[in-house]
């Protein structure tokens, strides 16, 4: 529930404001990504581990770097890297990386969290109120912590 009044002219925050929008904006197009990586990664995990060997092996006789042939495939740059180098990977690979990119995504939603709940606070609770940075920073410091001990 917001304090201020719908009409009411904006503060001093506007470019922060607008630099916070714009950095959600954009953590949120690269959990996008990470999430179409995990799909991705879902829909391989019925291939054959020989299949994917296989795959790789391909794209870089094709001249595809490494980092270009893990996000096509949607494999870690560690696993092309050692299939490059003929070693066989494990099986249970795949599984790892998906509960690693399952954490990141995690991680990555609370922070565009607190960015909204910072953009909350100066939009909603602190309306027209002036805030040194100081007392900004600390109040951002705040946030993180609680974020940090609230996700245990």
């Amino acid at each position: 529930m917001s304090n201020c009044e719908p009409g009411a002219p904006i503060s001093h925050h506007t470019m922060s404001e607008r630099t916070l929008t714009q950095e959600a904006r954009t953590r949120l197009r690269r959990i996008e990504g990470q999430v179409r990586g995990i799909q991705a990664m879902l829909d391989r995990t019925g291939e054959g581990t020989a299949d994917l060997e296989r795959q790789v092996r391909d794209l870089l006789a094709k001249g595809m770097r490494q980092a270009d042939v893990a996000r096509t495939l949607g494999i870690s740059r560690q696993r092309v890297s050692e299939i490059a180098r003929g070693r066989s990977t494990a099986a249970v690979e795949p599984c790892d990386s998906l509960l690693t990119q399952i954490l990141a995504v995690r991680a990555a939603v609370e922070q565009v969290g607190l960015l909204i709940m910072e953009l909350h606070l100066q939009r909603c609770v602190f309306c027209d109120e002036r805030m040194d940075e100081q007392r900004l920073q600390d109040l951002r410091e705040t946030l993180k912590l609680w974020s940090r001990l609230s996700s245990r």
